[in-house]
């Protein structure tokens, strides 16, 4: 992956009570799941729709409990996020959007 791949700022945002706190803005990439990965998410039971993914943040502990906002559109975190590679240089999230 290009860091010119990293076009949208992301805003990641914890619930604390009954509201949303903006915890950190990064850069960021931001994709739908292709038409041959949306099938098998069907197929499986998934609720995917879309992947985040930023560069490794090593003091940060991102929660499935948190959400992304990037542009008008709110995501859920699906699972824990990947360390690509086992490399440190970037983390993937798999999100869904909600409505």
């Amino acid at each position: 992956m290009r860091l010119g791949d990293m076009l949208y700022f992301l805003k990641f945002d914890a619930p604390v009570g009954s509201t949303w706190v903006e915890q950190f803005t990064v850069k960021g990439a931001w994709w739908p799941l292709s038409s041959q990965e949306q099938i098998a998410q069907m197929a499986s039971g998934g609720t995917v729709t879309g992947k985040v993914r930023i560069r490794y943040k090593p003091n940060v502990k991102i929660l499935t409990t948190w959400r992304i906002r990037v542009n008008n559109s709110v995501l859920s975190i699906v699972g824990p996020p990947v360390n690509l590679g086992g490399t440190n240089t970037f983390l993937e999230f798999r999100v869904k959007e909600v409505s």
